[in-house]
């Protein structure tokens, strides 16, 4: 049931950006999701949890489960794009208990809202990937 809410939420958001009401739309493309991921563990982590972030917040949702849905195709196949304004426009215009970071005195700089949005974009609801280069080491077999 949880589930189905945060869907609707973010559907709605959606449907408002493509109706043309996000008022202010930004370029993430440039954003840095590496300082969008330490900011994101700092500022919002504590509420929401997102396994790429290994947050465990339980105030706000779950963004994997949030965006998860969305992102397939019987959930509408949002892409990035999407997801990024929905959550810059949900940090400039926040519900409580959710801080508004677009005011004093949570208020953040608009290049690191956009770093967040873009990180979130990036990773809600995706299955984590392994950095590079882990795995098992060369050489060893397992017995």
């Amino acid at each position: 049931m949880r589930l189905r809410g945060l869907s609707l939420v973010v559907l709605v958001g959606a449907a408002l950006l493509l109706a043309g009401c996000s008022g202010r739309t930004v370029d993430f493309k440039s954003a840095d999701t590496n300082q969008g991921k330490q900011l994101f563990v700092k500022n919002c982590g504590g509420c929401h949890a997102m396994q790429d972030a290994a947050t465990a917040g339980t105030v706000g949702p779950d963004l994997d489960d949030a965006f998860r849905a969305a992102r397939s195709k019987t959930g509408g196949g949002f892409d990035e794009s999407t997801f990024f304004q929905i959550t810059l426009d949900q940090m400039r215009l926040a519900a409580p208990p959710m801080p508004h970071f677009d005011e004093p005195p949570q208020k953040l700089p608009e290049d690191q809202l956009v770093d967040i949005a873009a990180y979130v974009a990036k990773v809600a609801g995706k299955p984590v990937q392994a950095p590079q280069g882990a795995g098992t080491a060369t050489g060893t077999t397992s017995p």
